[in-house]
């Protein structure tokens, strides 16, 4: 019984760790950035939109880390304002940084 040298092996073996390394680096780097302010902002006030035209929105630049029982997390502080009932309405929120969740969200009443 003979075993023959398939001579393109370690090419195709060193391509296909190279994908894998690629697709495992890229799976990495995508769960450890950041989402923009502006980012988060039109996602909330997309969803803002949907029910009443929103009048302003503002988004603080710098994150704010806030911690939560056992867990501390970036987040990102902003509000939105729209029309209820011949009213202004205000609203503030924070967002995690990472993935922009909204983590609060309270009307602010004057």
């Amino acid at each position: 019984m003979t075993i023959t040298f398939n001579r393109f092996l370690p090419l195709t073996l060193g391509i296909l760790t190279g994908f894998i390394g690629g697709v495992q680096a890229s799976n990495i780097l995508k769960k450890n950035t950041q989402l923009t302010p502006q980012q988060i902002l039109e996602n909330i006030k997309n969803s803002f939109q949907n029910e009443i035209p929103i009048q302003d929105s503002w988004i603080a630049v710098q994150t704010k880390q806030i911690r939560k029982f056992a867990l501390t997390t970036e987040v990102y502080q902003g509000g939105v304002s729209r029309i209820e009932d011949n009213q202004l309405v205000r609203y503030e929120f924070q967002a995690d940084a990472k993935t922009g969740s909204v983590l609060s969200l309270n009307r602010i009443d004057a």
